[in-house]
């Protein structure tokens, strides 16, 4: 009788349980993709799916982060203001296309668009490190950098090596690195000299078991930033690694990155962006070190603007930058992700777009290094060739670079991939180039994409065997959790 009884109490808990979640997520107000997935894996699996929604299903920054948060909204909205009254702040943007967005940035997050830039697409990697080796050595008194990865060897050695040297000299240095993407970085011997030199190594969103219960582990600062003097930054897809040593065991080639070279007043925006991200996960209020009253010096005339998203203070806007960015493209559209995993809104805007006359071309790796986000990314793509959409395979390595340029006139670059984790939970930032010579550039890159790249036929894509549909399809139902 008690066995009995212990029983049916430890199945109606169970049943409690599970509809407890069922509305936990039904409360929360999220595309109806995501949702529907999450209530599917809950009921179907029950067990897994409860443990998998409380460990990724949140958006729990932790209390601390939270509180800092709070803080620093107030410290954000004064610096806005001070950005506001640059004399290198521009009211309107130089296109059609770009006013608009220039538009929802100052509405969203209040920042403006800076001129007196000179911008510079770095295409190679090898040379990207060296010229920020370079950058760096020359530094007078700041250097702040945050990347997702850092990845010890080849010329990233020299790199590290300049940032001990510039902390001698009493240059304030500061290496912000992800806690899971540069895991193997921040326990090594490498760490612990920089610091005994002087530099600040910071881990980011610390992972571990117990920290799961106070946060989400899957929250990632996903951003790639250097900024040097307030003046020089760099921003883009590469992460700091040698792409002749990264991941070369996967097979998969060389990581195929773009950076954008910053020098200008924009440069100021970049390194407030890595002050905001330093104080949310230390508490050191280095924002209110820089300099964002004094003019800063011009290097040129191109116009940027920055759109700094991801949990906190910044939002989750870049979905609506991305969707008015392509509703607005009358001629062309280019875009290039490594992972393409779009939500339902992108996914229409994109066969809208091709409906409607714009030539869209989307330039996306042959192989990456997720097996789940390749079948998914292939899910999406009969509906797209319908359309008219032209998808192109990247065989020349792994095409890392993030970037979406509109008419051959505004580019959007940055670290953003079209999937829902980027979209939705990253700490990522997106710059919004207004300047038909960048964008004359940006499309001479991508054009050197095209040429190592194998267009996808739509008759032979139909063609393909039925067992790759199904699991394509089958991995589609969870695609919002990707």
């Amino acid at each position: 009788m008690l066995d009995s009884f212990l029983s049916d109490l430890g199945l109606l808990i169970y049943v409690l349980l599970i509809i407890a979640v069922a509305l936990q997520v039904m409360l929360k107000r999220r595309p109806v993709g995501v949702t529907l997935t999450w209530l599917l894996l809950i009921f179907a699996v029950p067990l897994l799916g409860i443990i998998c929604y409380q460990l990724f299903g949140e958006r729990y920054l932790g209390r601390l982060r939270a509180r800092r948060a709070r803080v620093m909204e107030t410290k954000y909205k004064q610096s806005v203001h001070q950005f506001k009254r640059s004399p290198h702040a521009v009211e309107r943007s130089c296109s059609e296309q770009a006013e608009p967005l220039n538009k929802l940035t100052r509405r969203l997050l209040g920042l403006p668009i800076l001129g007196g830039n000179l911008l510079q697409n770095l295409e190679d990697s090898l040379s990207t490190l060296s010229q920020l080796t370079q950058d760096i050595h020359q530094a007078k008194t700041t250097i702040y950098l945050e990347f997702y990865i850092v990845q010890l060897g080849g010329l990233v050695d020299p790199l590290l090596d300049a940032l001990a040297l510039a902390a001698q000299r009493k240059v304030s240095v500061y290496l912000l690195a992800d806690s899971v993407g540069s895991r193997e970085f921040l326990s090594s011997e490498k760490r612990t000299q920089l610091e005994h030199a002087g530099v600040n190594v910071i881990e980011a969103l610390h992972a571990n078991p117990i920290r799961m219960l106070l946060q989400r582990i899957d929250l990632r600062l996903h951003r790639k930033i250097a900024a040097i003097d307030q003046h020089v930054a760099y921003t883009g897809s590469m992460n700091l690694v040698d792409p002749r040593l990264f991941n070369q065991q996967r097979g998969l080639g060389q990581w195929v990155d773009l950076m954008l070279r910053v020098e200008g007043p924009a440069a100021v925006n970049l390194q407030a962006v890595v002050a905001y991200d330093i104080e949310m996960e230390t508490g050191l209020a280095l924002i209110e070190q820089l300099d964002l009253v004094s003019p800063a010096a011009s290097a040129g005339q191109q116009l940027m603007q920055i759109m700094p998203s991801g949990p906190g203070i910044f939002g989750d806007h870049i979905i609506q930058l991305l969707l008015s960015s392509l509703y607005l493209a009358k001629q062309q559209i280019v875009l290039t992700s490594p992972y393409f995993v779009p939500d339902e809104s992108l996914q229409m805007a994109l066969v809208t777009a091709a409906n409607r006359g714009v030539e869209v071309n989307l330039i996306l790796p042959a192989r990456n290094d997720s097996f789940l986000v390749r079948y998914a990314s292939h899910s999406f793509y009969q509906q797209l060739l319908d359309a008219g959409v032209n998808i192109f395979k990247f065989n020349g390595g792994l095409l890392h670079t993030k970037s979406l340029l509109i008419d051959q006139q505004v580019a959007l670059v940055g670290t953003v991939n079209l999937d829902m984790r980027s979209l939705w939970l990253n700490f990522e930032v997106t710059s919004i180039i207004d300047d038909k010579d960048y964008a004359k550039d940006l499309y001479r890159i991508m054009q050197h994409y095209l040429q190592q790249s194998s267009k996808v036929d739509a008759i032979a894509w139909r063609k393909r065997p039925v067992y790759r549909r199904l699991m394509e399809n089958i991995i589609h139902i969870f695609s919002p959790l990707l």
